[in-house]
């Protein structure tokens, strides 16, 4: 959108990250949800939060007179930020990790797949709607973690070692909290904006992205 000529702008979670940002060109901002001045707990207050937030929104478009979206997003994951660059990476993984390999399901989404529906989000009429810009295959990590090591044995065959990936064993996940699940439904956004998804499930996304990575694991 950028070479298109358009302002582009967004919020992350670190100075560093908006340093980086920023070197590309964009106009970012920080915006740290656990930072003292919110709720102790979370897991709920964090979603009362979201929900404040999308309601604030829409309310200024209505008294603006202008269309305003909101696009509720799953699991982002793309090059550089998936299953298969963690295995490959060998890095522990993080606390926020952790956590997500108690949950039974995960909604998704690929990077690509936000690209084109904030696209199509701009050419829609007059709006002030709420879309779940997600796959259609939620499902547990674990499970996208076993294919994400199937395609990095296939690809890599001979040099691969079982070392490589990060512990993701039932004591591992019997050790973390349980955390809230949503499986939604992707029908308003398929509907309405007219997306076909280029990566309907995790499957396509990873196999897209491996196809992308070159690297020595010797």
């Amino acid at each position: 959108m950028k070479d298109q000529g358009w302002a582009v702008s967004g919020t992350c979670r670190s100075l560093e990250k908006k340093k980086q940002l920023e070197e590309e060109g964009l106009d970012a901002h920080v915006l740290e949800a656990s930072e003292p001045d919110y709720p102790a707990n979370p897991s709920t207050e964090l979603a009362r939060l979201r929900l404040c937030a999308e309601e604030g929104w829409l309310d200024m478009g209505h008294n603006l007179g202008i269309s305003s979206l909101v696009f509720r997003l799953g699991g982002i994951y793309g090059p550089g930020r998936s299953a298969l660059d963690t295995i490959i990476s060998k890095k522990p993984l993080s606390d926020r990790q952790k956590m997500r390999l108690s949950r039974q399901y995960t909604s998704r989404v690929h990077v690509d797949d936000i690209c084109q529906a904030l696209r199509a989000g701009i050419n829609v009429p007059f709006s002030s709607n709420i879309y779940n810009v997600v796959d259609d295959d939620p499902a547990p990590r674990e499970e996208v973690f076993k294919y994400a090591e199937d395609l990095v044995k296939s690809k890599f065959s001979g040099c691969f070692q079982e070392d490589n990936y990060p512990d993701q064993t039932e004591s591992t996940i019997q050790r973390v909290s349980r955390r809230d699940e949503k499986r939604v439904l992707n029908s308003r956004l398929k509907q309405e904006l007219g997306i076909k998804l280029l990566h309907p499930s995790y499957k396509s996304g990873l196999r897209s992205i491996i196809e992308q990575i070159d690297v020595d694991l010797g």
